[in-house]
């Protein structure tokens, strides 16, 4: 009879409800890996992966969707000094990097035509654009996808996450969720994902600083000046930043450096849309082509943005199905606080802003890969596929997630090759041109015919059965997790204590 496969690793530090392991001796005295060191080999080996995948497409595609949009507000500041891209249009100044024609994204304003996209991505990425053109945006959109994966190794380890299980879960989100699809690409989610990553790990860590609330602060500020529907985090999570400081009766200086710069910018933006688009609206770009929320019932949403063959969540990362096992093993009995704390901080980030964009009339984005709306909030669910993994502790359990990111890259490099694929481009077509098609063709199956779809008739009955498999799925999932044996789960851990932190109080107690 064939033996178990034995746990991935021996008792360490970890997760919720266990025991505590009692010591049966020193620790033996040798080289420790650090979690900076940990940190730099992820960054650096994502920034490479990263690196290849713009290669890649800029040798075997062009710049799509809002992508060349985005840089001919770049081309109008360098060339003309304003920001008024109709001369960028009608001169075809884009051609160095969209060689065709293209329409104008605009809208009326009081002052002639406007781009109806937000400027605060291109003016970030604008300083590299002068460099480097396109190279130098890309260049900057992977830097900040690299500290995106960075900063979800650290969120994992604030949080009371074993390193090696950390380790493991960024860099399977670095290849197996959004993260990998925009960090090759001109939009504007990974800024967004990185700022609200960042925010929610400083509501989240045991002790955070004056400059780490200040970095937080002016990352929610900057928000709204990325894309009017951030404003939702700029209040949701500089509310938490609020409260955090209430909480530990902090002095009121505190208060300037958490809401200070929050504060600064968006008045700021209010002083541009006032000028700009004589209006106080923060969305009045959006607002002038009728983008809005509360403009389809809630379900409709909510079942594309999760389960639609061609911009759902799952069917194209299906590394996030464990994050629901994770949930609920997370929001179980007996947690630790530091624990609660982010239950908390990720669930008043995400709900709030699911419901609002799953009411978008364009829930999907518009001309856009998959997943566009969720990519912001994304990299907080690692937390939960982590929770998971080393809860059950087990090599095959790792082996699944390697699995099922590897189908996610599979995608993406799909996508790298033809980005017509990518943009599931013509999303209401059955099974055309689209990049689950052509995974399955090349594997000899057809995966996406037992996928719904949102743009195709009769697929209520679809949605439903897909629901039901995957709720079940989720409780087995949890159930094999939660009847783990004690003496084969990692014990629960102490609150996280940076590098620093712990050499510093070894050599205190010496």
């Amino acid at each position: 009879m064939s033996q178990a496969a034995p746990p991935l690793m021996s008792p360490g530090p970890l997760v919720a409800g266990d025991p505590p392991v009692p010591r049966r001796g020193p620790e033996p005295v040798g080289f420790a890996l650090r979690d900076r060191h940990v940190a730099l080999v992820i960054g650096l080996v994502s920034l490479a992966v990263f690196g290849l995948a713009a290669r890649i497409r800029r040798l075997h595609s062009s710049l799509s969707g809002d992508e060349p949009h985005y840089l001919i507000i770049n081309t109008a500041l360098q060339k003309y000094g304003s920001l008024d891209v109709m001369r960028v249009y009608e001169n075809r100044d884009y051609w160095s990097f969209y060689p065709g024609a293209i329409t104008p994204h605009v809208a009326p304003g009081p002052h002639g035509l406007l781009s109806w996209h937000s400027i605060g991505g291109p003016l970030l990425w604008h300083l590299p654009y002068l460099v480097l053109g396109r190279t130098g945006a890309v260049a900057f959109i992977g830097v900040v996808s690299m500290l995106t994966v960075v900063n979800v190794f650290y969120f994992l380890r604030e949080t009371g996450i074993a390193q090696l299980y950390a380790g493991i879960v960024a860099a399977l989100f670095a290849i197996g969720s959004p993260i990998y699809v925009y960090a090759t690409m001109l939009f504007i989610e990974p800024i967004a994902a990185l700022a609200i990553l960042f925010a929610v790990r400083v509501v989240c860590r045991p002790t955070a600083g004056r400059w780490r609330m200040a970095v937080a602060s002016a990352g929610l500020g900057a928000l709204p000046w990325v894309h009017p529907r951030f404003i939702i985090f700029s209040g949701l999570i500089g509310g938490l930043l609020a409260w955090r400081l209430w909480r530990q009766r902090s002095d009121w200086r505190l208060y300037l450096w958490a809401l200070g710069p929050l504060a600064v910018l968006l008045a700021a933006l209010e002083v541009y849309n006032l000028v700009v688009w004589h209006s106080l609206d923060f969305a009045a770009n959006m607002s002038s082509v009728g983008a809005s929320a509360f403009q389809v019932a809630p379900h409709t949403g909510l079942a594309g943005l999760l389960l639609d063959r061609s911009f759902g969540l799952v069917p194209n990362f299906p590394l996030l199905l464990l994050a629901v096992p994770g949930v609920l093993l997370a929001f179980g009995q007996g947690l630790r606080r530091d624990l609660q704390r982010a239950n908390v901080a990720i669930l008043l980030t995400i709900v709030p802003y699911l419901l609002a964009v799953s009411t978008f009339a364009e829930w999907w984005g518009g001309f856009s890969p998959p997943g566009r709306y969720l990519a912001a909030v994304t990299p907080l669910l690692a937390l939960y596929v982590a929770v998971f993994l080393q809860r059950v502790n087990h090599l095959a359990a790792t082996a699944g997630a390697v699995v099922l990111a590897a189908v996610s890259l599979a995608l993406g490099v799909i996508g790298d090759l033809n980005v017509v694929l990518r943009f599931n481009w013509p999303y209401w077509s059955d099974q055309q041109g689209q990049a689950l098609d052509r995974l399955g063709a090349l594997v000899g199956l057809d995966p996406a015919r037992f996928v719904p779809s949102s743009f195709l008739p009769g697929q209520t009955a679809a949605f439903g059965w897909w629901l039901a498999a995957l709720t079940g799925l989720s409780a087995g999932l949890w159930f094999v997790a939660h009847r783990r044996p004690p003496a084969r789960r990692p014990p629960a851990r102490r609150p996280y204590v940076s590098d620093r932190t712990s050499q510093s109080h070894t050599s205190s107690t010496r």
